[in-house]
């Protein structure tokens, strides 16, 4: 309905002066002559004349528009895996087909606007006709709801209808979602909400590097209800037969088993830890999980040489020595006199050696034989760890063949150490070496929580072919933030550099606040673990950013390619190949520069993988990932009522069960909306008003000229 007309000019007392002006003059001229044909003439001089004052003033018509529109309801539909579960006879995506089919959700439709979404972990919106897949690998309500309110910004939104079990497993907190959306959540919930009849394995841990003869631990937590005094086996299974099993008495709640297992060869060992299905049991799919783990020959023998005793010293010596798994030598300079032939007799026995660490070495003793045999045992496989201090990365370092094969170049400086408070600042994506758990957001936390160092080296920047793990906050080095850590793979073997000292503080301190140094501890191992770690001599690598993964999680593949000279390569199309059940996936990784590549492979069902780049050009890389837990979906199988009610509460709605759908929605009020539509139309530069001036101009020539006027 139009309600309101208005029209708005520019310069409009101006212009309507002169107008009225040159209206008046014109009537002077031709006053005596006004007579006849003469007054219509003048009138359509006089009415083109207005229109021209009109368009200079370059008018805007203004329209508004009252109409109104029926509210909108989003209808939300959980397209989750946990739908499949069987509630007694029927699936709960039988159920949840049957609420989208009830008379009172299809009548809704002569009341209000419907729009449809879908949600597991991604919400997305239906188009007519389709279909739900019931096959999403993991449920976020939180991002459901928070898309809906985003999705619909002004258009109306009056209500949500949640179709869900409530197995929320991925995202932030529904209940702040809910609170947040800004209008009423009908939530009706499918499934059974008493907990049902279930066996499961809720988590199995292993070690991820073992060695042949020494025991592998598998700690696995077994879950169970509506089972008493059953007995059954929890089985570990290595390639199809058994390595060890327990029996255990079912009960209502979880056991925690301990598995030791004895490796006898060397390679990759990837592990299933089932317990056998229960007459009446609701799901099979959360029996079986999958572990895996690299087994090496021996132990791993590490090779310390300090240029002092420090404090630095003890605490990494403790941390590995901790790891029975460690074999630790330390050489500690304690005084100059025969230093240098004692480290060159350390040198003459690396080929018993995988790793050696450098702290704060001073470049004097490893000058000529013990710097070339470091060169020589890196390339042919080995591991070196250099750790800076108060005499090291002085300039003989950036003269020295040790500059070779170490991911940073040095400084000239006959002292770069320095003093100062800082804390390590990290990239966005993270290593695996600095990972803690597999929750990237705890990992963080954890880092974060570390008290800051006192001290640091300061080095150039980082080679091409080096991954900078963390570097100096505030320090440049060739316009790029200084490197504080960095890893670089030489040939057969590996070298990293930790250009920071006081790391003890990670220790120490931590525990006299109250908290562990996990992360501190877990960075040391797991470097080790990295430089000992043999990989192919390749142009091409290839990681994942985790090791083990969940149904459901996306995996994520990583890799470098270089070229000839062994530079970074840019341009390169790198497709990995991954075999499972269904066939080949194959993806293309995109290229991010600098020669580095990624992409998602997608999500995987449980089991153990290889995957691979064969080409001609590039040459050949191999890797593997464990999909270890069942499905997401499956950790909690009981409908979750008190969620659902929570939601339902905190955004002004209600929880009901399916039976009572009809009566939910008929609580809602939904009364049409009023739009206001405002419509501003310029006349100004419209070609219709220039017509009309210039045929105006044109009749009243032409007619004169009929007349002999002119």
């Amino acid at each position: 309905m139009l309600r309101d007309v208005g029209v708005s000019v520019s310069d409009g007392w101006l212009l309507a002066c002169a107008g009225v002006a040159g209206m008046y003059l014109i009537f002077l001229m031709y006053r005596s002559r006004l007579r006849g044909i003469n007054r219509y003439l003048l009138g359509i001089r006089a009415a083109a004349l207005i229109l021209l004052i009109g368009l200079l003033m370059q008018p805007i018509l203004a329209l508004t528009l009252h109409t109104q529109r029926l509210p909108l309801i989003a209808l939300l539909i959980d397209d989750s895996e946990s739908m499949q579960i069987a509630d007694g006879t029927a699936a709960r995506f039988e159920i949840a087909s049957a609420v989208l089919d009830h008379p009172a959700l299809q009548a809704l439709g002569d009341r209000a606007r419907v729009s449809k979404f879908r949600f597991s972990d991604v919400l997305a919106p239906m188009r007519e006709g389709e279909e739900p897949t019931w096959a999403g690998r993991a449920t976020d309500l939180a991002g459901a709801l928070d898309g809906v309110r985003a999705q619909t910004m002004g258009e109306g939104l009056a209500a949500v209808v949640l179709i869900s079990d409530g197995g929320q497993n991925l995202g932030g907190r529904p209940e702040r979602a809910a609170a947040d959306i800004g209008v009423p959540v009908i939530a009706i919930g499918i499934g059974d909400p008493v907990a049902p009849k279930d066996v499961g394995i809720a988590s199995a841990i292993i070690d991820p590097l073992g060695y042949v003869g020494k025991p592998l631990v598998v700690q696995v937590r077994v879950f169970s209800s509506g089972f008493d005094r059953v007995r059954e086996q929890v089985r570990v299974l290595f390639q199809g037969g058994e390595v060890a099993a327990k029996t255990i008495a079912l009960s209502d709640g979880e056991q925690t088993l301990k598995f030791e297992i004895m490796p006898e060869r060397a390679g990759r060992h990837a592990f299933s830890v089932a317990i056998a299905a229960q007459t009446g049991e609701r799901t099979e799919a959360n029996n079986r999980v999958v572990v895996s783990a690299d087994v090496l020959e021996s132990r791993v023998r590490i090779l310390m040489v300090a240029g002092s005793p420090s404090a630095d010293l003890s605490y990494l010596r403790r941390v590995l020595e901790a790891d029975a798994n460690m074999e630790v030598e330390v050489l500690v300079r304690a005084s100059s006199k025969g230093w240098a032939r004692e480290v060159q007799r350390a040198m003459n026995t690396l080929d018993g050696r995988d790793v050696v660490v450098l702290l704060n070495a001073p470049y004097t003793a490893l000058a000529g034989l013990p710097e070339q045999r470091l060169v020589s045992f890196v390339q042919q496989g080995g591991g070196l760890l250099v750790i800076g201090g108060d005499a090291a990365f002085e300039g003989g370092y950036a003269r020295s063949a040790l500059a070779d094969v170490l991911p940073v170049r040095f400084l000239a400086s006959s002292s770069t150490f320095q003093d100062g408070a800082f804390a390590l600042a990290f990239p966005e994506s993270r290593h695996p070496i600095l990972r803690v758990s597999d929750d990237p957001l705890a990992d963080r936390e954890a880092w974060d929580a570390l008290p800051p160092l006192l001290s640091y080296n300061r080095v150039a920047a980082a080679v091409s072919n080096a991954t900078v793990l963390a570097h100096h906050p505030t320090e440049r080095a060739d316009g790029n933030p200084m490197p504080m850590l960095a890893l670089r793979r030489v040939e057969a073997g590996k070298a990293a550099l930790v250009a920071y000292q006081t790391f003890w503080r990670h220790g120490l301190m931590m525990w006299g606040d109250g908290k562990t140094d996990i992360a501190a501890r877990a960075f040391w191992k797991n470097m080790t673990r990295w430089l000992v770690t043999r990989d192919d001599v390749s142009r091409l690598k290839l990681m994942t950013e985790k090791t083990a993964y969940r149904s459901g999680e996306a995996v994520v593949v990583h890799a470098q390619v270089f070229d000839a000279l062994l530079q970074p390569r840019s341009g390169a199309r790198v497709q990995v190949r991954v075999p499972d059940s269904l066939g080949v996936r194959e993806v293309a990784l995109r290229d991010l520069g600098g020669g580095r590549y990624a992409g998602n492979l997608g999500r995987f069902p449980q089991g153990d993988y290889e995957y691979q780049v064969n080409d001609g050009d590039l040459g050949t890389g191999t890797g593997h990932f464990t999909v270890g837990r069942y499905s997401l979906e499956y950790e909690t199988v009981r409908m979750r009522a008190e969620l659902l009610g929570d939601i339902a509460t905190r955004s002004g709605g209600q929880y009901a069960r399916p039976s009572g759908l009809k009566a939910a929605l008929d609580s809602l009020i939904l009364t049409p909306e009023p739009v206001v539509t405002h419509h501003r139309i310029a006349l100004w530069g419209q070609q219709w008003p220039l017509v009309v001036l210039v045929g105006l101009l044109v009749f009243e020539w032409a007619v004169r000229r009929r007349l002999g006027m002119v």
